[in-house]
């Protein structure tokens, strides 16, 4: 019995000791090179290939295509040598829905969140052959104006981002030529 009672109270002091180190302490760890191959969305959730793109745009005059790096389908470059750029985007489902977005597109511009209700006011739609297109069209406030122009488009499964962002004046002088891409916006079959 005694010695049952020394182990209990000599595990109970360790215990206590153990609680009492209340220092946080930190390492550096360096990250082991992985052999193994880079991760792969499933073929439903991807983005869609130059081959079956989804939707066909037409630029205008003088606006140039970049071919898409990333998430990016495709950059477009008006002219002029503006200071701003346009990019295509395209994700499956809902894509974090539309309140979401447009706090995130605000806040890419330095401002602040909106509510359901300042997200509508903001929105207009804009009819193409590929459905709908929601525009929505931000200022920012700051030192350096920042203006950002985005449309979705839903169609196929899909959601479509075209953003348009850079100075404000840049933006406004290149924003006919975006929303003429937007209009123009239609079904592409699989190639």
């Amino acid at each position: 019995m005694r010695l049952r009672f020394t182990w209990l109270v000599l595990g109970a002091a360790l215990a206590t000791a153990a609680c009492r180190d209340e220092a946080v302490t930190h390492a550096r760890v360096p990250k082991p090179e992985s052999s193994a191959a880079p991760m792969t969305l499933p073929p439903e959730l991807a983005a869609p290939s130059e081959k079956t793109r989804g939707l066909a745009w037409t630029l205008p005059s003088g606006w140039k295509e970049l071919p898409g790096d990333g998430m990016r389908l495709a950059t477009f470059v008006p002219p002029g040598g503006l200071k701003t750029e346009a990019t295509v985007v395209a994700l499956p489902g809902d894509s974090g829905g539309e309140l979401a977005n447009a706090n995130r597109w605000r806040g890419q511009i330095g401002l602040p969140a909106t509510d359901e209700a300042g997200m509508a006011a903001a929105r207009t739609t804009l009819g193409t052959k590929a459905g709908p297109a929601a525009i929505y069209d931000f200022t920012g406030t700051g030192e350096v104006r920042a203006r950002l122009i985005a449309a979705v488009v839903n169609t196929g499964g899909m959601t479509w981002f075209f953003k348009l962002k850079g100075d404000a004046a840049a933006t406004e002088t290149a924003r006919p030529g975006f929303l003429s891409i937007i209009k123009g916006l239609k079904a592409d079959a699989p190639r």
